[in-house]
């Protein structure tokens, strides 16, 4: 079993990587929460459905009394009427602080399930359990618990960091290919930002000839290590700027444009991985345009796309909606506009105040009625 530990000022946490650590889990529950009483796991119906049996017999060996919230599927439950719902069973259940929230499921669980943990007697147990790709390498790192409000992404939130992440990296062979193409999304962004040799393990062990290559391909050996190097990265970036006031925002390189994607696709259409992928080549575009980088950047970054399969055109115009969504990025201010651009294959850079024409111009590059 290979661990890392995060330290942060709110606090120090392990997290645990290994194939079948279902198996470990309630030995790790009863060393690290010798205290707690119940454990309330929060998953949704398409998991559920999925490993039912499994989250069963894992949680009676715990040896605690349980209770299991199913959420249903989709960015649009990620909501403060879900959270809700999660409170009024925690009431029922008596939860208590020193109890356990397991949150099991991708990145939309984990971060219900971590809001509500966060809130709920202002603050219980958490565990994340994340159960896919993109919740593995990214999101079930360092404490960002947020819901959505309407078509709005993230708007409401805080930090609360978990008390232990465990990864199982073969629960991402039942994925669909749609949701591997999601998590690869946000791996890329790693590559691109902080680890070029991402970007050459994924180029190298990825047979471009073969269709069901994604499936093959997260099997390996090799991708488990990537997982374990985004984790890596992640804990520095967190660990040196825990609060997302500065250094962390690198984090977010595609997602000022991907986010405001989802947004005009009603956080439904179009899923995050996706966005962001979309949104990272926006942000290339954008740094073309503004002679930081050469287009022979994009040129290598289109080709290992077009491997993982991940978009970078925009599958319809919504030009107004995708511009208007950007005023709710968290790192714009209502008199200037804060990107993320590159001057380089790991060489990222804040950039302050892009003109709005040079913004939509890049955008209308990755429409297909605009080609």
């Amino acid at each position: 079993m290979k661990s890392i530990t995060v330290k942060t000022k709110l606090r120090k946490y392990p997290i645990y990587i290994n194939p079948g650590i279902h198996k470990d889990f309630p030995q790790l529950i009863k060393s690290k929460f010798y205290d707690a009483e119940k454990i309330v796991l929060v998953t949704n119906d398409k998991i559920f459905g999925i490993y039912e049996s499994k989250i069963k017999s894992t949680l009676k060996e715990c040896l605690l009394p349980y209770k299991i919230i199913i959420i249903k599927d989709g960015e649009e439950y990620k909501s403060l009427k879900s959270a809700d719902f999660i409170f009024k069973k925690c009431i029922d259940f008596n939860l208590h602080r020193n109890d356990i929230v397991v949150a099991y499921g991708g990145g939309g669980i984990g971060d219900l399930a971590g809001f509500t943990a966060s809130t709920f007697h202002r603050g219980v147990k958490l565990v994340q359990y994340p159960t896919t790709i993109i919740g593995q390498v990214d999101s079930s790192i360092g404490g960002k618990v947020v819901v959505n409000h309407g078509s709005v992404k993230n708007v409401i939130g805080c930090f609360y960091q978990p008390h232990m992440v465990v990864i199982d990296p073969t629960m991402n062979h039942t994925l669909e290919e749609d949701q591997i193409i999601n998590g690869l999304g946000e791996i890329v962004k790693y590559g691109v930002v902080f680890s070029k040799n991402i970007l050459a393990k994924l180029s190298e062990n990825i047979d471009s000839g073969r269709k069901d290559r994604l499936l093959k391909f997260i099997r390996t050996k090799v991708f488990e290590d990537i997982i374990y190097t985004c984790c890596c990265i992640k804990k520095k970036v967190v660990e040196k700027d825990e609060f997302d006031l500065n250094y962390r925002n690198l984090l977010n390189f595609g997602h000022t444009i991907g986010h405001s994607i989802e947004n005009a696709f009603d956080l439904r259409e179009i899923n995050h991985g996706k966005a962001i992928s979309i949104g990272m080549v926006i942000a290339i575009d954008i740094s073309i345009s503004l002679g930081l980088i050469d287009k022979k950047i994009k040129d290598n970054i289109i080709r290992l796309y077009e491997k993982l399969k991940l978009p970078y055109r925009i599958p319809s115009n919504k030009l107004e909606k995708i511009t208007s969504a950007l005023k709710y990025d968290k790192k714009f201010k209502t008199s200037q506009n804060k990107f993320i651009l590159l001057k380089g294959i790991n060489r990222p850079v804040f950039y302050y105040n892009v003109e709005k024409k040079v913004i939509i111009d890049n955008i209308k590059k990755s429409m297909y009625n605009y080609i």
